[in-house]
């Protein structure tokens, strides 16, 4: 396909009509000009058939850099095809005379003849041609013109200056810019008075033409103005990448057309790559500092790279221009790569170890001349490191770039900076501490147990306490339980000099409080330590300040403290912990901070409180700033919330979640750990104890995260002894877990509930004495904490060990006193048991207690309890008369189905009035809220 070209192939048209005309003979060439890829070979090949037209014979060549030592390379190529194809008469004919001869040099190697001679070499090989082109008029084509040998210009010139008698017509093609066509033969030729046609860039109807002819789909106008600005009119540009396009399998909308624009062919890239290192050495040098600036590349500063003079540079410049290679994009100054392909043809010239040292040069340039860091960054980053004495501005550049990656949101590249920039620091100096400081406030983010260890690596490094301070200050408490050994030494140590006669009591009461908070979270969990915790909370007053973010930070560690320890009032904690959260925003620098306990506090009171949309708002805020460590602290809080009020389908999926965000990042999470043991816990669901046991969990760290990971993972795994019918195995995880927590001086029974869970395993054992005294014990345990949910289990616990009426009336205390808590899983469960109990004694209130208890746990997302609730002997599912009839089941599978009321009545020929009054029956018999619950149920009921 030629686009375009029609006013150049009439004017060659024209050229060859004339040269026919009687006694016109050969004339002045038509020489064919333009830039690289601009179509003038193609020109050519169009040629063939409009001289057959015109009954003209074509004789062609085709220059090359490499053949221009070649003497009558280019004349061997015209003549040699036309002398091969001849018949033996005609062949003599034409070589008769001098042409033989003359021959033998071009052809054969012949000496050449002596200087005095060479005219009448050229004369004889201007006759061979008369004599071809007196059987058929001749179009002597030659591609490339600039890169033809000496020998072959001097002919073509004799040819030119002298016309023949015989119609031959000339056409040669010359890249514009190329510095060969600046030799004094090729010069000649080009100004010898010919016609010159210079081949302009495409229009956007023609590149869209030529888009769609390679991609064989149409395309819309936009895709087609858009390759027009991206190829700037070149038809080589619009040929490869429309080539691209199809064998990728790129379509010309949407988010491939942007993309397809970008495409480098390896196959142009490597045609141009070829082409730049045939020019001259400045022009080379010229490119290949451009392409290494990129959009840098400014004149003053692409000269100093290349070490070129200003003069050098405009000319070099200039014939890069004239080759196409070069443009000025709309408002820009300085030169640019008309395609990103040439920037990667002009990159692949520069050797390996030359790309480094030119890299570094540029980043050491854009510094000097006061370009933004990232762009100077971006050259450090692929080179190697120079060293700290070398270049200290390196580190300082890095650090700025990475501020500015993490201001447009790309903590992954800041990242990269700051590694790169280590590599640069020295290796034990105030710098080298700096950037690890710097790197760890970036992967808090991203990977906080690897920003926990380069916070440990810098704080020794650090020359005062302040920067000391502030640096451990950015470690998440919840991370202690990972992070290395020494880190607890290194918080201890810090936090000495605020202490109360320490050298900087009283710099910074902030720092001091925030210090405070972690050195008692890192310290042993102890009974002594929670001692010295609920000391220090009595000693701030029945009021304590919570004025600023460091008050409510240590208060809230201390609260908990005391709430382990079962040494506050249940009231007076609630009301603490309420003072702390209203004073608290809901934003996603929680993870750093030690108030993500105050949940625990809430939780273990029974007292949620706004706790539920707190966290709401906390996990759509670090969803919105792609937070992943608050999206992972808010998604395992708010599921473990919850679970706790009923909603253990959505607790479920957030624990799973949450784990799994952990999981990919950067591994184990205590937060995510202990949110969905409590869920496998809960809802006996194995896929999440499975995810959660698949994984080996290290031996427990000693502080506040430790003791909660360590507790849920020993429960859980009794937990799944207990299910499987395993009770020894159990009993064993379920005391290690009492013995953790009375280590740790944890006494409060709403933090890790082991004791109903061996006392179930003992009834199991047979071991009724043991299983009692365990209850005993957590019921009073339970009842001096206060809190409903707590006691409520613990005296339904004692309601299922205690045969007869006695143990009627625990359940139905626990029951009542679970209507007053949130913790909705209990009352379902306290129901059902209850419920059960009431039909073995043959209590008409069975059923309703059962159809209550079934409901609810179907409502909680525990599918296995409302089975229970529907099938014990007595219950709904068993009486005959509250079976639902046959019209009505047949109500119901429709409705199953997803049909609306008016489908079903319109299905059935009834009333919809009719319908509706059938599905109140059918949710009552079979003891759902909704049509949600309905293929269940009656799969179910199916397969009683």
């Amino acid at each position: 396909m030629i686009l375009e070209r029609d006013a150049e192939l009439r004017a060659v048209a024209e050229a060859l009509r004339a040269a026919k005309e009687p006694g016109a003979g050969s004339g002045a060439p038509v020489v064919v000009t333009g830039a690289l890829g601009s179509g003038k070979t193609e020109l050519l090949d169009h040629l063939a058939p409009l001289a057959a037209r015109e009954r003209t014979r074509v004789l062609r060549a085709d220059a090359a850099p490499s053949e221009r030592g070649f003497a009558f390379g280019v004349v061997r190529q015209i003549l040699e095809p036309v002398l091969a194809g001849a018949r033996p008469p005609v062949r003599d004919r034409w070589l008769d005379g001098g042409g033989a001869a003359a021959w033998a040099v071009v052809a054969c190697g012949a000496p050449a003849p002596a200087p005095q001679a060479y005219p009448h070499l050229l004369r004889d090989l201007r006759a061979l041609a008369e004599r071809i082109a007196a059987d058929q008029p001749l179009a002597v084509l030659v591609d490339d013109l600039q890169w033809a040998d000496e020998d072959s210009l001097r002919w073509l010139g004799y040819l030119a200056r002298r016309p023949t008698a015989r119609p031959v017509t000339l056409v040669l093609t010359v890249a514009d810019g190329d510095p060969c066509a600046d030799r004094p033969a090729v010069r000649e030729l080009l100004t010898g008075g010919g016609r010159t046609l210079r081949l302009r860039p495409l229009s956007p109807t023609a590149v869209r033409a030529v888009v769609e002819s390679r991609l064989g789909v149409p395309v819309h106008d936009a895709f087609g103005e858009a390759c027009h600005e991206a190829f700037a009119g070149s038809p080589m540009l619009a040929v490869s990448v429309g080539d691209s396009m199809r064998q990728a399998g790129l379509r010309p909308f949407g988010a491939d057309a942007s993309s397809a624009l970008r495409l480098r062919p390896p196959v142009l890239r490597e045609r141009l790559a070829l082409r730049l290192e045939q020019l001259p050495s400045p022009v080379v040098g010229f490119a290949r500092a451009m392409a290494v600036l990129g959009d840098q590349a400014e004149p003053a500063l692409t000269g100093a790279l290349a070490e070129l003079d200003a003069v050098d540079c405009r000319t070099a410049e200039r014939a890069l221009r004239r080759l196409g290679l070069l443009t000025r994009g709309p408002g820009r100054t300085a030169p640019a790569f008309v395609h990103p392909v040439v920037r990667d043809a002009a990159e692949e010239t520069i050797p390996a170890e030359e790309l480094q040292r030119l890299t570094g040069w540029a980043a050491a340039l854009l510094h000097r001349n006061g370009h933004p860091a990232e762009q100077v960054a971006a050259r450090l980053m692929v080179t190697p490191p120079a060293g700290p004495s070398d270049s200290p501005w390196a580190v300082t550049v890095l650090r700025a770039a990475a501020d500015a990656a993490q201001d447009r949101g790309a903590p992954e590249e800041a990242v990269g900076y700051l590694r790169r920039a280590l590599r640069d620091a020295s290796t034990d100096g105030e710098d080298r501490a700096a950037v690890l400081v710097d790197l760890a406030g970036v992967e808090r983010n991203l990977d906080p147990w690897m920003a926990t260890r380069h916070i440990s690596q810098a704080v020794p490094l650090l020359p005062s306490a302040a920067r000391r301070a502030a640096a451990l200050l950015r470690i998440p408490p919840p991370l202690f339980d990972t992070a290395p050994p020494h880190t607890a030494e290194l918080i201890r140590r810090e936090a000495a000099p605020y202490a109360p006669g320490g050298e900087q009591e009283g710099a910074c009461p902030e720092v001091a409080l925030r210090l405070e908070a972690r050195v008692r979270w890192t310290q042993p969990a102890t009974p002594e330590r929670l001692a010295r915790s609920v000391e220090r909370l009595r000693g701030l007053g029945p009021e304590p300040a919570l004025g600023t973010g460091a008050d409510r930070e240590l208060v809230t560690v201390l609260l908990h403290d005391a709430v382990a320890a079962g040494r506050i009032e249940r009231d007076d904690a609630v009301r603490l912990a309420r003072r702390i959260l209203e004073r608290t925003p809901a934003v996603p620098e929680l993870p750093y901070t030690a108030l993500p306990l105050l949940a625990v506090t809430l939780l273990a009171a029974d007292e949620p409180a706004d706790l539920p949309g707190w966290l709401e708002t906390l996990l759509a805020r670090a969803e919105r700033l792609k937070a992943p460590v608050a999206q992972v602290l808010a998604g395992s809080e708010l599921a473990v919330t919850l679970l706790w009020s009923g909603d253990a389908v959505r607790a479920e999926a957030l624990a799973l979640r949450a784990h799994e965000t952990a999981g990919q990042r950067w591994g184990a999470d205590a937060a995510a750990d202990v949110a969905l043991a409590l869920v496998a816990i809960e809802t006996g669901d194995p896929r999440a104890a499975d995810r959660l046991l698949a994984r080996e969990t290290a031996p427990g760290a000693a502080d506040t995260a430790g003791v909660y990971r360590n507790v849920t993972h020993q429960l859980l795994q009794g937990v799944r002894a207990y299910h499987r019918r395993d009770e020894a195995t159990a009993l064993d995880h379920f005391l290690a877990c009492g013995r953790r927590l009375e280590r740790a001086g944890w006494h409060n029974p709403a933090l890790g509930p082991w004791r109903p869970w061996a006392a179930l395993a003992h009834r199991r054992l047979g071991e009724a004495e043991a299983a009692a005294e365990l209850m005993r014990d957590e019921y009073e345990r339970a009842r001096a904490w206060g809190a409903p949910a707590v006691l409520g289990r613990a005296l339904r616990l004692l309601g299922v060990l205690t045969d007869g009426e006695r143990g009627t009336d625990l359940l139905r205390e626990a029951v009542a006193v679970l209507r007053g808590s949130h913790h909705r899983l209990e009352l379902a469960r306290a129901l059902v048991q209850l419920g059960a109990r009431a039909v073995a004694e043959g209590d008409p209130g069975a059923r309703s207690l059962l159809r209550e208890g079934g409901a609810l746990a179907a409502a909680c997302g525990l599918p296995d309890l409302a089975a229970r609730a529907r099938n014990l002997p007595g219950g709904p599912a068993a009486d005959r008369a509250a079976a639902p009839t046959r019209i009505q089941l047949k109500v119901a599978g429709l409705a199953a189905r997803g049909l609306s009321n008016r489908d079903i009545a319109d299905e059935l020929g009834v009333t919809r009035r009719a319908v509706e009054k059938h599905l109140t029956v059918v949710y009552r018999k079979l003891t759902v809220s909704g049509r949600s619950e309905l293929p269940e149920a009656l799969e179910a009921l199916e397969t009683r």
